[in-house]
């Protein structure tokens, strides 16, 4: 099999609900737009740049950029509305609603500020907690409308945007390592000194994302394309010191060897590579305590070097880890039913929330919580986005094994949200209701239909895909 036609008819998506009978303009115009706007908004969202254009300036506040994104998405709500309509009940959009529903209702429990004798007492931390239910639900309902688009894409063209993240992120990663302060201060909030992060600042979403970004690339990425940009991010990866974004890569790459999503080769290419790291691991760790810049958080990145050889875990992160799980679990104990509220793990007497996705929904939602995330699970692995059953079980497995270790995936890493809503729309399988082009036209015949007709063979579904 030709694995580069192969990739490469993966993005260009047959329409299932038939043949459009406009002009080819006007039809031509309509897959420009969604692949556009698609491309700009997956762009924007896995190189986290709301975020950090917010941090090279105050003003540039990152709902400028997902109310601009909807602004574009908006005018095919009201042009597709048949299809928004059959859309809503999608199990995503379901799953979406629900949870942007609960989060509303814990919103609307908070009690008003308290008014004795004319003066408004606040609750500083009540307030808090109200923005982040505020800015989840926000996030919720951005990812339902990004499905929405997804959903009613003609072709997956717009995942072709995914060749310059894998190239641009990992290196922007690797260069944020090898120059730490150049493109943010080392000294903000959410930043790990000699731990590279570049756009993402935090060096645990940089991990994420990069994983993300190659399983998604591979829908559109030749196979012998594929091994470079792999080991690359697997550079990048390591530069992040994210013993969890390390794991699911080495775990990836076997599986993607076994599922033959990556040469064969590559277990040459692995071999090279483990036997360079076991002889240079001495000489990286000579160099971490060499560089000036990593004098504070040296002990911290050499700790994280030695898990892989002694499997310890006597770092403070792993500690301050073990500490919020025991709450989180305690704190799912005490109303095991409903949660303890939306925000409950983030404002609590820990430094941390629960680091553990999965014990957030518990701790937060109760057991509603866990079906949400079993739900989400199940989705991921009967989804129909890839054709390769590998990268299905692959996103399958970052979700649940990356639950493990991150609380992020409703708040900040956006990103999770944009994965959710691409592999878990159904994309291509609206119905083509009416606008924006009709369904009735002198080429309207028998031979044309949802199974595009009798005489529809292989010649004309490559004339299509070409």
């Amino acid at each position: 099999m030709n694995h580069e036609l192969a990739a490469g008819n993966e993005a260009r998506l047959p329409d299932r609900s038939g043949p459009r009978t406009a002009s080819s303009n006007e039809s031509r115009f309509f897959v420009r737009y969604h692949t556009l706007l698609m491309a700009v908004a997956l762009g924007a969202m896995y190189a986290n740049l709301p975020f950090y254009l917010y941090v090279l300036d105050a003003r540039l506040l990152p709902k400028f950029i997902y109310f601009g994104i909807f602004a574009f998405i908006a005018p095919l709500m009201a042009i597709r509305w048949h299809a928004l309509g059959d859309y809503l009940v999608s199990p995503f959009a379901l799953w979406a609603l629900l949870l942007f529903s609960l989060n509303m209702i814990h919103l609307a429990a908070f009690p008003a500020s308290a008014d004795l004798g004319g003066a408004v007492f606040m609750d500083i931390h009540a307030e808090a907690r109200r923005s982040l239910i505020a800015t989840r639900a926000q996030y919720i309902l951005f990812a339902l409308f990004l499905g929405f688009v997804a959903y009613i894409s003609p072709t997956r063209m717009y995942l072709r945007i995914m060749f310059i993240l894998m190239a641009s992120v990992p290196c922007a990663v690797i260069v944020d390592f090898a120059n730490p302060g150049l493109l943010y201060p080392v000294d903000m909030t959410g930043a790990v000194l000699g731990r590279a992060a570049a756009m993402f600042i935090n060096p645990n979403l940089a991990g994420e994302a990069i994983l993300h970004i190659v399983v998604l690339g591979f829908v559109v990425l030749g196979h012998r394309y594929r091994m470079p940009l792999f080991l690359l991010a697997g550079i990048a990866i390591l530069t992040t010191f994210s013993r969890a974004a390390i794991i699911a890569w080495l775990v990836l790459l076997g599986f993607f060897i076994y599922k033959r999503t990556l040469p064969r080769a590559a277990l040459i290419s692995l071999a090279i590579a483990l036997v360079i790291l076991l002889v240079f691991i001495g000489s990286f760790e000579s160099y971490i305590s060499s560089r000036d810049e990593f004098e504070d958080a040296a002990a911290n990145i050499l700790s994280r070097l030695n898990f892989f050889s002694s499997f310890s875990f006597d770092d403070d992160s792993s500690e301050e880890r073990a500490g919020v799980i025991q709450a989180g679990w305690e704190l799912f104990l005490q109303n095991p039913l409903f949660g303890s509220g939306a925000g409950a793990t983030h404002f609590w007497r820990h430094r941390g929330s629960t680091h553990n996705q999965l014990l957030l929904l518990a701790a937060e939602y109760g057991v509603l919580g866990i079906l949400l995330w079993g739900w989400m699970f199940i989705m991921l692995c009967k989804s129909s986005f890839f054709s390769d059953q590998g990268l299905r079980y692959a996103m399958a497995f970052l979700f649940a094994f990356m639950s493990l270790f991150t609380h992020q995936m409703l708040d900040a890493a956006s990103y999770w949200l944009a994965t959710f809503a691409l592999v878990c729309a159904m994309p291509g399988r609206a119905p083509a209701g009416p606008p924006p082009w009709p369904r009735y036209g002198p080429n309207y015949g028998p031979n044309y239909g949802p199974n595009y007709g009798p005489n529809y063979g292989p010649a004309q579904r490559m004339a299509r895909l070409r």
